[in-house]
């Protein structure tokens, strides 16, 4: 699986979700990890959050990346459910969860020894499709569409605020559905957006476009029938 597999489909997937925007907003989800924050230095199990399949097809695989400077790593046993642990990923095959149903995969691990953001890029695999939780996101921006999951590394015990998640906006969706591969999850975990925002202001571009010109074409089409003078009546 490659980076630029992943790009072609988020450029496909957001011109299909600006279509939908313009219907309504749709609620967000993500992979995302309980607690969001740990002390560096320091063990402890964190859960992954799955909230929904591919659009609408089952999960059966989750394989992390696991980042630079996390040791120790084991998987939690999961009913119906295999880990495996290969180099720098670990995956669980097996379920599947169904769709609509949310779920959580638990990995223990130490955390680096140096405060920082940590990621860990996912692939959810599902019987049709998979989506790809490798984005990370540029400092100042917003957040990307499919968002690898973080975990912030604190230098001391994390404060409340470190442990409660920020609101989720809303507009997002589900997550881009890509083919399936059965590569390792990338190495590189942020995916080049600037073609897919450049893209989505063609559609909108468009759309609005297209209003513009069935509804002008239209009053062009009332005023002449409007001004045309009538035919004379014949004379007796």
């Amino acid at each position: 699986m490659t980076i630029t597999l992943f790009k072609h489909a988020l450029v496909t997937t957001t011109a299909t979700a600006a279509l939908v925007l313009l219907a309504g907003g749709i609620a967000s989800a993500h992979v995302d990890p309980d607690p969001i924050a740990m002390q560096a230095g320091t063990a402890g199990t964190v859960q992954f959050k799955v909230e929904h399949g591919c659009n609408g097809s089952p999960t059966k695989s989750m394989k992390f990346q696991i980042p630079t400077g996390v040791t120790g790593v084991t998987a939690v046993d999961k009913a119906g459910w295999t880990a495996t642990v290969t180099g720098d990923t670990l995956e669980f095959t097996g379920g599947p969860l169904a769709a609509d149903q949310e779920d959580h995969f638990d990995i223990s691990f130490t955390a680096p020894t140096t405060a920082g953001d940590i990621h860990f890029p996912v692939i959810q695999t599902c019987d049709v499709g998979e989506i790809a939780w490798i984005e990370i996101p540029a400092e100042g921006a917003a957040e990307p569409e499919n968002p690898a999951p973080t975990i912030k590394i604190t230098e001391g015990p994390p404060t409340s605020a470190e442990l409660t998640p920020a609101p989720e906006e809303e507009g997002t969706t589900e997550g881009t559905v890509v083919a399936t591969d059965t590569g390792a999850v990338p190495t590189t975990a942020a995916a080049d957006t600037s073609d897919d925002s450049s893209n989505t202001g063609a559609i909108v571009g468009i759309i609005i476009g297209a209003v513009i010109v069935v509804g002008g074409g239209g009053l062009l089409l009332a005023r002449r029938n409007k001004g045309a003078a009538p035919k004379d009546t014949p004379q007796a």
